[in-house]
């Protein structure tokens, strides 16, 4: 699973995109020999002058689990943490603060402007295509974020942008590199298999159980459980205590009318020309020559240069400007305008032909009251949510916040992240969300208002916590016997295994030192590594046998028993009788130089700067989100 996170947090698209830098070097080589000193208390690590907090770790995981679980539903957060999101995200942020860090101290940033024009082109901000502050405002809100937050993120996202970009641009990979790689695909490899069984011991004793039991209590934990109260904010009855009051339609209206189709419309046509006198000259060619004549012979322009279309006033205005608008209505139908100033030019306008007489108030009343309404509800439930928040920090309980607002209080009994419980199917839907939603707050946090998505609201109270535990070992006494037995059986054919491989090891050959013990004989295999790509479900021993070297044993488990895999020789290939392979060779490699070269620069900017990384903290962290203590 660590592959997986290591794959969605490392692809190309996402470093370029959100400037995401993950450091894939040791993380324990982080610490004195960079940076010397110590981290501040409750800190993850010190990054130049910059200190990464434990509450911005945890932010920075919260949201990679939510983007995981959207491709693996089942992933839960202690699940993340045993896998080790901690000490990626953690290398992640360092690597982050390092090249921010190192681009400041070359005089690289990025304004305030340059993060506006980000945030106004994220779709999730927009409404109806263009940046809503509201929207923008609901929608960080929902994600944990502050606008300050948000914002240092994405300047630091485009400074390190500036620092990668130019690095990671163009990177060839040369014909001998990707043909050596395509080589190792077409090698055949040829050898053998041997299959060391699991013999038959009986049974375990409780004693072998128990300390089975004990060496494997993971395999057993019961992940961290809660049970929570929840009330969904009903959005229907909110909605339907809301009513748009005729005087704000006709104000609404009144006040921008071409946005509601509410202005008369006509089909016009322009030349814009660069002086007055030529302009002049034009209007009164048009008087007797015509305008699409004139147009053509004194300033080249053809009929589709000079059709404008249907255009209302206050729309024509923004495309020129409101005096050459003003003008352009003001002419009868037929008419040519005088030349009138903008700052594109000197404008000879022509009315050509009426549009339409726009709509009346009674015609736009079903449009703007629909806008108003939608915007109306979305202040009412915000109104909603602020009471609800209030009465959190004036110390109400759920139950008289629920009684103000008209909530009605359900209550879950303990679950896991995954909405797992004893003696209960599975939770799905909105309240498996909750479930999950529950894990981000403590007991002592209170209600808590959490935005599911597609305007879904609800209030959490997380109320009990019990932490990850195994079963008392009787619950479970027949599986740790059956486990013990078979520890015991797979520690003699390991024996008998290993003594196969020393034997080997001395230049016994593999066949004879296979007879010798009493196995059966080698089963020949051979393989090349092209034949298995693609293959979705790649046995462990055919993965071990192909990267093997010639005159090499490897001892690996597999169902049953271990495997012996004997390479006795490789037949080189030749990639050249591959179709195409050459050539896809040096597109896989070359996909992966920006990555490798981004790592590079993350781990020199952490080297330059200097970094100290508090491993104890990083460690606490983990042990907290898991609630087990594995390590």
């Amino acid at each position: 699973m660590i592959s997986f996170f290591r794959r969605y947090l490392t692809s190309w698209p996402v470093l370029i995109l959100f400037g995401i830098i993950v450091v894939a070097f040791a993380v324990t080589g982080i610490g004195d020999p960079y940076g010397g000193g110590g981290t501040p208390t409750g800190s993850v690590a010190q990054v130049g002058s910059r200190t990464i907090s434990e509450a911005e770790l945890l932010e920075t995981i919260d949201r990679t689990v939510r983007e995981v679980r959207q491709r693996n539903p089942a992933m839960t957060q202690a699940e993340a943490a045993r896998q080790g999101v901690v000490e990626l995200m953690a290398t992640q942020l360092i690597g982050q603060a390092a090249l921010e860090e190192m681009g400041a101290r070359g005089g690289l940033n990025a304004s305030e402007e340059a993060a506006d024009v980000v945030i106004a082109g994220i779709a999730a901000f927009q409404s109806g295509g263009k940046f809503d502050q509201a929207t923008y405002d609901r929608v960080i809100a929902a994600q944990g974020l502050t606008d300050k937050r948000l914002r240092q993120s994405i300047r630091g996202d485009l400074t390190r942008e500036q620092i990668i970009k130019p690095a990671t641009t163009a990177l060839a990979v040369p014909d001998g590199v990707a043909e050596l790689y395509a080589r190792l695909l077409v090698d055949r490899h040829e050898g053998g298999i041997v299959l060391v069984p699991a013999p038959p011991v009986g049974a375990a004793t409780a004693a072998e159980a128990e300390r089975w039991f004990k060496a494997n209590a993971a395999r057993f934990t019961i992940p961290q459980r809660r049970a929570f109260r929840y009330a969904f904010i009903d959005r229907a009855r909110i909605a339907a205590g809301v009513n748009v009051p005729e005087k704000a339609i006709a104000d609404a209206f009144a006040k921008d009318p071409a946005k509601y189709g509410g202005s008369a419309s006509r089909v016009l046509e322009q030349v814009v020309v660069p002086t007055e006198a030529k302009a002049k000259a034009l209007a009164a060619a048009a008087a007797t020559e015509g305008f699409a004549a004139a147009a053509q012979r004194l300033a080249g322009f053809g009929a589709a240069d000079i059709a404008v279309g249907n255009q209302n006033e206050a729309g024509f205005a923004k495309a020129t400007s409101a005096a050459v608008a003003k003008a352009a209505f003001a002419l009868p139908l037929g008419g040519v305008s005088a030349p009138v100033k903008s700052p594109l030019g000197w404008h000879v306008v022509r009315a050509a032909s009426l549009g339409s007489a726009g709509k009346t108030l009674a015609q736009a009343r079903p449009q703007i009251e629909t806008e108003l309404r939608t915007r109306a509800i979305e202040d009412a439930v915000a109104d909603a949510v602020a009471r609800i928040e209030d009465g959190v920090e004036a110390g109400k309980s759920f139950g008289d916040i629920a009684a103000e607002n008209a909530l009605t209080i359900a209550a879950q009994t303990p679950v896991t992240e995954a909405g797992l419980g004893e003696g209960q199917p599975a939770l799905t839907g909105d309240v498996a969300t909750v479930a999950a939603r529950s894990f981000k707050h403590e007991a002592a946090d209170g209600p808590v208002v959490e935005d599911l998505g597609g305007g879904r609201l609800v209030v959490i109270e997380t109320t009990t916590v019990i932490p990850a535990a195994p079963p008392p070992l009787a619950q479970v006494m027949p599986l740790a016997m059956a486990g013990a037995a078979q520890d015991k059986a797979m520690k003699a054919a390991r024996v008998k295994a290993e003594a196969v491989l020393a034997k080997v090891n001395k230049g016994i050959v593999f066949a004879k030192a296979a007879f010798d013990a009493g196995l059966q004989s080698p089963r020949p295999l051979n393989g090349r590594r092209i034949d298995i790509i693609g293959q979705q479900q790649v046995p462990a021993a055919a993965r071990a046998f192909l990267n093997g070297a010639p005159g090499t044993t490897q001892l690996l488990a597999v169902p049953g028993g271990w495997a012996l895999l004997h390479v006795d020789r490789v037949i080189p290939g030749d990639p050249r009788r591959e179709a195409g392979l050459i050539e896809s060779s040096r597109r896989e490699i070359g996909s992966a130089l920006p990555g490798e070269m981004a790592e590079a620069l993350a781990k020199a900017s952490i080297t330059s700067v200097g970094a100290v990384r508090n491993e104890a903290s990083i460690l606490a962290l983990r042990k907290r989100l898991t609630g087990d203590g594995v390590q």
